[in-house]
């Protein structure tokens, strides 16, 4: 496909279904980047549990705490691998977290956008009737809510 072609094919969609395919491409990355968000932070709680509960089982065994509790901490590898992890894990979390917000605030601006300039975008009264069914399917189907900011 030439790039005339595309050119043409977007010229021939009308402006509001520009906008709201837009709209549900903006909503579909929110949706990702939030699933993206709690699968981060569910493995960085799982390595928090997961090594909380090693120390713990050590401390209460009384294996290899000979003096100090910073000695044991420092001496084993296992607990050392587990901070390493934390870190790594706590890194991508906060990196997952910032495109969360950013994707959101994204959506979020385009859908306001579109509210504001709905009498623009739906501009005749045979457009108008199709906003209203575009609104509600995009309700139903999307759970995005054009009628409020």
């Amino acid at each position: 496909m030439g790039e005339n072609e595309k050119d043409s094919i977007v010229d021939m969609k009308e402006h509001h279904e520009v906008v709201i395919e837009a709209l549900i491409k903006a909503k579909v990355k929110v949706e990702t980047a939030e699933k993206a968000l709690m699968k981060t932070g569910l493995t960085f709680l799982s390595i928090l549990i997961l090594g909380i509960a090693y120390i713990v089982l050590r401390i209460t065994s009384g294996e290899g705490v000979s003096g100090s509790y910073l000695t044991m901490l420092i001496s084993d590898w296992i607990i050392l691998a587990w901070i390493a992890m934390l870190f790594i894990s706590f890194y991508f979390f906060e990196g997952k977290s910032k495109k969360f917000e950013k994707t959101e605030k994204d959506f979020d601006e385009l859908k306001n956008d579109i509210i504001d300039r709905s009498s623009e975008i739906w501009n005749s009264n045979q457009l108008e009737v199709k906003r209203i069914a575009q609104f509600h399917e995009l309700k139903n189907k999307y759970d995005i809510n054009l009628y409020h900011k």
